[in-house]
C-alpha cells in the first residue's frame, strides 16, 4: 500500500510519538528538539522545522522501533 504524507501529516506523526530513553543521545533526536521532563512526564518537540522531509521520516521510525527492542 502507498499512502502519500504532507509535512504536516509527517510532523503529526512525530508529535504523536515519542522515544524509547535508550534513543535519547541519537543525533537526529537531540536535532529534532527533544526534551523530557522527569517531573511531569511530559515529551516535546520544539525544532521539527529543521528537519526535512525524509528526517522527520526517519525520526518517526527511530521512535517507533525503539520501544520494539
Amino acid at each position: 500500500m502507498k499512502v502519500e504524507l504532507s509535512r504536516k501529516d509527517l510532523e503529526a506523526l512525530v508529535r504523536g510519538s515519542y522515544p524509547n530513553y535508550s534513543e535519547f543521545d541519537n543525533p537526529l533526536v537531540k536535532r529534532a528538539g527533544h526534551s523530557y521532563s522527569d517531573q511531569y512526564g511530559r515529551t516535546s518537540w520544539n525544532s521539527l522545522d529543521k528537519l526535512t522531509d525524509e528526517e522527520l521520516w526517519r525520526l518517526k521510525n527511530i521512535c517507533v522501533e525503539s520501544w520494539v527492542s
